[in-house]
């Protein structure tokens, strides 16, 4: 199932520490690659896990989108509500 409207909307705000920032580096992409997945059309659906275990996957949701310069990358990220939502991992597709 893609979903084709998003909870986070049009423009989402990005939760970083140093546990996603390192989680993310160490499949070689960093955060500005992350984030300008958003500002293309990207493909959304539910975490594979949410139906059989909502209560900790419910709000986390598998994404696929490409950066500006035409990286293909896949993402988990939970949302954390509002436009507010946190990647968990993201690596070449």
């Amino acid at each position: 199932m893609t979903l084709t409207v998003v909870p986070w909307g049009d423009d989402p705000i990005f939760e970083w520490d140093e546990y996603n920032e390192r989680e993310i580096y160490e499949h070689r992409v960093d955060c500005f690659a992350v984030e300008e997945c958003f500002e293309n059309k990207y493909w959304v659906a539910p975490h594979n896990k949410a139906k059989s275990d909502s209560e900790k996957y419910g709000d986390r949701f598998r994404i696929k989108g490409v950066t500006l310069g035409g990286r293909k990358l896949f993402m988990v990220i939970q949302y954390k509500g509002g436009n507010l939502i946190r990647p968990i991992t993201a690596y070449d597709l």
